[in-house]
């Protein structure tokens, strides 16, 4: 369970933004009204907190104090503001935060959520940066730090795909085009026979644009492209656009596969997934065992108890065989019915 830091004035934004998040996403809030009162929940637990959300104007500490205070703190930072003129956007964003949202009225709470959303899910999120220039390399690098994301990083084209063969589960690479051994075209190719779009987003990174160069690294099947030298919200834009992209089509997939009551795969991905399994025992002749139960008596339950009562029946059941089995190569899933 996420735990979030809340540090606003407005006493009833603080408990709709608290309320939102907890049902939404089940995350705790432990909220403070003023730059005092934050600063000390702040000290006292920079550590359990996975995101702070503050208010760039308290009545206390103007302009973004509370803000430095959390940044200094090491708790990721995302900042609310009443009004945004150019200077307060570009004091906001010299600040090593990880994104802004501007409190127009109280439909920007559902943006926010997904911006909290978007942010817890980073955590497990694992993206490399591929630059021959130091500065700009560890640029980036930062930048995605900022968005919660694990980072790797490297050199060059050649340098890359030897840490992809490490973490094999890295899903976003920003790449420069002109580096020595394997440039990022050659890299964006060596990537795509392995990476589909839906698994990996590639995005390019470079000084060099152009109406022949561009399409080039799109036909290659990069994601997207970045010109240097870009500002930190375009950064910022471009990498959460393609997340989320990456984050629709994982949901899409699960949609597709898994059983909506119970969570477990459904029918479908069973035959999918076994033929693979069973192709794969009869080539590596190993022994492979399929499992066929149901619920006994289980028109008794829905019969006396009402259907209510017999989807907490199944959901009780799928829990227990999702616990007993938790091998990486067992496929738990509902066959049908109360049959699994």
């Amino acid at each position: 369970m996420a735990k979030i830091l809340l540090v606003d004035d407005d006493k009833i934004i603080t408990k709709l933004v608290a309320l939102s998040l907890l049902k939404k996403l089940g995350a705790v809030c432990e909220a403070a009204h003023s730059f005092a009162a934050g600063k000390a929940l702040a000290d006292a637990n920079a550590l359990d907190y996975d995101l702070a959300i503050i208010d760039y104007n308290l009545p206390d500490a103007r302009e973004g104090a509370m803000i430095d205070h959390t940044i200094s703190r090491g708790i990721p930072t995302l900042v609310l503001t009443a009004s945004f003129d150019s200077d307060t956007r570009d004091q906001v964003l010299s600040k090593k935060i990880v994104d802004y949202v501007v409190k127009r009225d109280i439909k920007e709470l559902d943006y926010l959520e997904s911006v909290v959303r978007r942010l817890l899910n980073n955590r497990t999120v694992k993206g490399l940066v591929v630059d021959d220039s130091m500065v700009y390399r560890e640029s980036m690098a930062q930048l995605l730090r900022n968005q919660l994301l694990v980072v790797f990083s490297a050199e060059n084209g050649v340098d890359a795909l030897r840490v992809i063969d490490q973490h094999p589960d890295i899903r976003m690479v920003i790449t420069d085009y002109s580096m020595p051994k394997m440039d990022g075209l050659e890299l964006v190719t060596q990537l795509r026979k392995h990476y589909k779009k839906d698994a990996m987003a590639i995005i390019i990174a470079s000084g060099l644009g152009g109406a022949s160069i561009i399409p080039q690294f799109l036909k290659a099947g990069a994601n997207d492209y970045l010109l240097k030298p870009y500002s930190t919200e375009e950064f910022i834009c471009r990498i959460n656009a393609n997340l989320e992209n990456l984050q629709m089509i994982q949901t899409l997939k699960d949609h597709a596969q898994t059983d909506p009551l119970t969570g477990l795969y459904n029918r479908r991905y069973l035959f999918e997934a076994g033929s693979t399994l069973h192709a794969s025992a009869v080539r590596s002749n190993f022994r492979l065992y399929a499992v066929l139960l149901d619920i006994d008596h289980f028109k008794t339950v829905n019969d006396t108890y009402g259907h209510e009562a017999g989807d907490q029946v199944i959901k009780a059941i799928a829990d227990k065989l999702r616990e007993f089995f938790r091998r990486k190569t067992d496929i738990v899933a509902r066959f049908g019915g109360e049959e699994f």
